[in-house]
């Protein structure tokens, strides 16, 4: 079989061309309309979360006392950052300073908003820890018990089960606490006071 001259091949491409050139050119403008969209978003992604960092950091370094200029930054990061880290984290942060002032209500707001919208797992683990424990020590044990049963984050696991034994042993059921501080001890590496803590926990229960 004779190959095809030159001319023959020129030719071919060029029917080729004619034939399917709106479709070539199509293909190459939805191919680049992708490739400049896909990198006018990740700028923005990246200069969104830069400008929240900013904005956690003038929240940290805020005096604690000053609780309603510290408020008014991390609504700022709710509203137009909350895809970023830092939203979940500034609530989390705005958490513990109204539970220091023994304004648990708020400080339960605070951590139900940033369970809800943390970027980040370990983020939300914290959330739903605190929110166990605040709940706890307003005897809202069901809640308190929801909280620490979302709490999916590995590091997490020893205090989810601490707090989830915590809250066995106020409803009385002994048997399931013991079982949860056993859980606890058994999923902790360390050898600190935690270690002693939880031993203490099951020997007490034991008496």
């Amino acid at each position: 079989m004779a190959l095809d001259t030159e001319e023959e091949q020129v030719e071919k491409i060029q029917n080729i061309w004619n034939s399917y050139k709106y479709l070539i050119i199509s293909g190459f403008v939805v191919f680049f309309g992708v490739y400049f969209a896909y990198g006018f978003y990740t700028d923005q992604k990246i200069k969104k979360t830069e400008e929240a960092s900013e904005l956690y950091q003038e929240i940290l370094v805020k005096k604690r006392v000053d609780i309603d200029g510290i408020k008014e930054k991390i609504d700022l990061l709710k509203q137009n950052y909350s895809n970023t880290p830092y939203a979940a984290r500034s609530a989390v942060y705005l958490s513990k300073l109204y539970s220091q002032d023994s304004k648990n209500e708020e400080a339960i707001k605070e951590l139900i908003w940033a369970s809800e919208n943390a970027a980040e797992e370990s983020i939300q683990s914290m959330a739903y820890y605190n929110l166990a424990n605040l709940y706890f020590v307003t005897n809202k044990l069901d809640e308190a018990m929801s909280s620490a049963k979302k709490i999916n984050t590995i590091g997490f696991q020893t205090l989810a089960k601490d707090i989830i034994g915590d809250i066995y042993l106020k409803q009385g059921n002994k048997e399931e606490a013991s079982k949860s501080y056993l859980d606890s001890l058994q999923s902790y590496k360390g050898r600190g006071d935690m270690r002693k803590i939880l031993q203490n926990k099951i020997d007490s229960i034991g008496k």
